[in-house]
């Protein structure tokens, strides 16, 4: 799955905004439910593999079913981090 994810990047007034989407296909072969604690598990495993030390807020899951996706969204903090941990 996680050769499998498409990410966009956006950044408002200095707010940085990722979002996640993921074939439903792919998500359903390891996951059964839909809930924003997976969604930060896959968030925070894709920022470690990225080497991305971004706080994730606000994660967020939304699966559409008209496209057969699994999105997933979060605000991403940079300023005054120590190099993140990947924990909650």
């Amino acid at each position: 799955m996680i050769n499998s994810i498409l990410e966009k990047r956006m950044v408002n007034d200095g707010l940085h905004r990722i979002e996640l989407q993921i074939s439903a296909n792919e998500y359903k072969k390891i996951y059964d439910d839909y809930n924003d604690e997976i969604a930060y598990e896959i968030l925070n495993n894709h920022l470690q593999n990225r080497g991305d030390d971004g706080r994730p807020t606000n994660v967020q899951i939304r699966h559409e079913k008209n496209n057969n996706r699994i999105k997933i969204f979060a605000d991403l903090h940079y300023l005054g981090n120590d190099h993140t941990t990947y924990r909650r």
